[in-house]
């Protein structure tokens, strides 16, 4: 594990986490694409579980009253299915494949966060649920983005703010520990991703509140559309690289 790659990590950490803070979304599509730019994408996924794991905890703690608990067994029973066909896929595509399903990852998400089309909200049954729990799960696993589909469902459906981001990060929390004991049991969290994200923690606490300090003093509209505009290129980039070695 080479100094360079954990700096790297620790001021990409930072970015990514400043970017969540700012605009609710961006820190696995921020961390992952890049982090994979400098080092291996399958080390890549398990930090950005880990550390998404804590900021998920941190900023539950402030809204876990907004729940909406009906909605969270339909998710939940999904994640138990999709999480284990995540690692299966983590553990038999190469490195520049996994790169690949990425770079199109992150593009793909970034334009639906960003654009946020919204599914008839009188259609919520309990298989909608099932079947964004069991997306985002598998995302979750293979690549540790496994947020879009939920923010799908949800967009449409929790008309408070409150609600809505506390409803996503109850979902996100348990993701997080399922996807992340699963890479365990498979090896892929080792002393290296540890190490890691271990020095990149701090980083995402000052990103936090660097974030909280920006939306004080940006016009939070600008900085979405720049963010989305970075995360494009990079995923682009990322695809790029991949394909040609």
């Amino acid at each position: 594990m080479s100094a360079e790659i954990i700096v790297f990590a620790i001021v990409v950490a930072f970015a990514a986490a400043t970017v969540q803070s700012v605009t609710g979304f961006g820190f696995s599509l921020t961390l992952v694409p890049l982090l994979a730019v400098a080092w291996e994408p399958k080390e890549a996924v398990p930090v950005s579980l880990l550390l998404g794991l804590a900021t998920n905890i941190a900023l539950l703690t402030q809204v876990r009253g907004q729940v909406t608990v009906r909605r969270l067994p339909g998710l939940y029973l999904g994640l138990l299915i999709g999480v284990p066909l995540g690692v299966l896929f983590l553990e038999r595509v190469d490195a520049d494949t996994l790169q690949i399903t990425v770079g199109v990852i992150v593009f793909a998400a970034t334009i639906l966060l960003y654009t946020q089309p919204s599914i008839d909200a009188g259609h919520d049954a309990f298989a909608m649920r099932l079947g964004a729990g069991t997306m985002g799960g598998a995302l979750s696993a293979a690549t540790s983005m496994g947020g879009p589909p939920v923010v799908l469902y949800l967009l449409g459906r929790e008309k408070e703010i409150d609600r809505y981001r506390a409803t996503l990060l109850a979902y996100f929390l348990p993701s997080g520990v399922l996807a992340a004991t699963a890479l365990l049991v498979v090896g892929r969290v080792n002393v290296d991703t540890l190490t890691v994200a271990g020095a990149a923690l701090p980083a995402v606490v000052a990103g936090i509140l660097t974030g909280g300090w920006l939306r004080t003093h940006l016009n939070p509209e600008r900085f979405r559309r720049a963010v989305v505009g970075v995360l494009v290129v990079t995923s682009i980039s990322v695809t790029v690289l991949a394909i040609v070695g």
